[in-house]
């Protein structure tokens, strides 16, 4: 439990209801839509939405999602709301005009939004409310307004210069040729009438209708390949989860073309050491964690892809021969160097949890890949594009090569830990672009080898190897970075945090929720 004499916050429990996110009004929305009698679905499908409005830096209808949905107690479902590229885009397009880097602000970077396709599916499996009741405050927020919160402030400062490179976009987005401040009154008419028409006639509204015709004009008037046909085509994709035992538990990640299984590979990883005797912030624990970073994204980014189109084997990475391989690469008195480790594109997501009073539970996380996605806006309907095919690799033959309808590897993962009957635990996610693996396992290891409770685990700083680089918050002593750089990290202190996160344990012997949210973020956790 927290220490009352250090700043922090509380764990948030309840009894009938819980929702966490980044955002304080996608948080309210949530409690607000179960309160109305909707289920946990509704309540994520409507917070989501608000978000989309009120955190427009991170996410937005323009966009991906993924879930994980835990329905009456039965066997978690996996949603993939990933989208697919253009038909006609791959690399002999790209060679052929001498395109050899896909930019976060390219056209050819903007892949088929897939999270109001699956918003509606989710919602048409699973939902319990009108679908357009899901969308009243998120549309309201469009077009009356909302005050721009701090965390969300400074990242639009931060992307004045993208945001000025389109004309739609700086129209609706900046303000005086400025970022809006915190505090400052922040509209989306456009959107607002776009949420509208969706939450009137569902996916048709956004994949076949006068509003998918703008967003092709718009994308075609800056060189893209999308068509019609495109957007008609995509789908979500609903499926089991993939799992894995840790501890007493089962651990439950989405299948590729998400890096879940990277996870699931940390975590058996992990188990192979011993905790028992290491402080949370020792150079053992950070050291540990960034070989094991290592060895597993080097995996992620040299064979993982969409599954459609190249085959792989995820139990072959489970199995004891190959985490034995993984292991022997891990030593106390050196560092491993990847040769295959270099990520594509370190992007921002959010990330939010809802569990109802039925005990359903949903893991759910929307992004826009980088801040503020392509930075492209669509003429009309006030949508912001993602820039999910800036994850393609450009060179053929690799698992994760560019190709028409192909889904890019992600890197926004969803997760729960659900006991031997198929009950929820605990519904979590961290975001942060790239970290999210390695964040899931640190919050992990927080609550079940360091006995932390979830907004403790949540709190505690955290380090981040990427690309040869070791970034740590200020956090984390100076001993440990030392010790760091004394074995041949290369370490240094990162002036920002690192990611976010929100999660809820669910504990049915007490008949109460326990949520936390990530002070790094805008949000917070609330129950009823």
């Amino acid at each position: 439990m927290r220490k009352i004499f250090k700043p922090g916050r509380s764990n948030i429990i309840a009894q009938n209801g819980m929702a966490a996110t980044s955002q304080p009004l996608s948080t309210l929305e949530a409690i607000s839509i179960l309160k109305k009698g909707g289920n946990a679905v509704d309540a994520a499908i409507a917070a989501s939405a608000v978000q989309a409005v009120v955190e427009p830096s991170s996410t937005g209808i323009g966009g991906d999602c993924f879930a994980i949905v835990a329905m009456n107690g039965k066997k978690p479902i996996s949603v993939n709301g990933s989208g697919i590229s253009p038909l006609k885009l791959n690399t002999d397009y790209l060679n052929k005009n001498k395109i050899n880097k896909i930019e976060n602000t390219s056209v050819h970077s903007v892949t088929i939004p897939g999270a109001v396709e699956a918003w509606y599916s989710m919602h048409q499996k699973f939902g319990k409310l009108k679908f357009a009741e899901l969308f009243i405050n998120a549309e309201n927020y469009a077009r009356n307004g909302f005050p721009v919160h701090e965390v969300e402030s400074i990242s639009w400062k931060k992307n004045i210069n993208k945001l000025s490179k389109f004309k739609t976009t700086s129209k609706l987005f900046l303000k005086k040729n400025d970022s809006y401040k915190f505090g400052e009154i922040f509209k989306n008419i456009p959107l607002a009438n776009t949420l509208n028409t969706i939450g009137k006639k569902g996916a048709r509204g956004f994949y076949q209708s006068n509003i998918t015709k703008d967003m092709v004009r718009t994308l075609n008037s800056l060189g893209g390949l999308h068509t019609l046909t495109d957007f008609e085509a995509q789908k979500t994709i609903f499926s089991d989860t993939i799992s894995n035992k840790y501890k007493n538990f089962n651990l439950h990640q989405c299948p590729i073309n998400g890096p879940g299984i990277i996870v699931l590979i940390m975590m058996e990883l992990f188990e192979r050491f011993n905790f028992n005797n290491l402080l949370p912030n020792s150079f053992e624990r950070f050291h540990l964690q960034t070989e094991i970073t290592k060895v597993a994204f080097e995996i992620k980014e040299a064979e993982l892809g969409d599954p459609n189109f190249s085959k792989v084997d995820l139990k072959k990475f489970l199995k004891k021969d190959f985490i034995d391989l993984l292991y022997k690469k891990i030593k106390m008195n050196k560092i491993y160097d990847p040769k295959k480790a270099f990520v594509t594109a370190h992007p921002e997501t959010i990330y939010l949890t809802v569990v109802d009073k039925d005990l359903n539970a949903v893991s759910f996380i929307n992004s826009l890949c980088y801040a503020f996605g392509s930075g492209i806006s669509s003429r009309k309907t006030g949508v912001l594009f993602h820039n999910r095919g800036v994850n393609f690799r450009l060179q053929k033959g690799h698992p994760n090569s560019i190709d028409g309808h192909k889904r890019p590897l992600h890197t926004i993962i969803p997760a729960l830990l659900t006991d031997k009957k198929n009950d929820v635990v605990f519904s979590f996610g961290v975001m942060g672009g790239q970290y999210q693996p390695v964040g899931q396992t640190h919050v992990l290891q927080n609550i079940y080898d360091f006995n932390m409770s979830v907004q403790e685990a949540i709190d505690f700083p955290r380090a981040f190897m990427i690309n040869g680089n070791l970034k740590l918050e200020k956090g984390i002593p100076l001993k440990t970075y030392n010790k760091l750089k004394k074995l041949g990290h290369n370490v240094s202190y990162d002036n920002n945090s690192i990611g976010g996160g929100q999660g809820i344990i669910v504990d049915r012997k007490r008949g109460i929720m326990i949520g936390g949210s990530d002070p790094r973020k805008d949000g917070f956790a609330l129950g009823y």
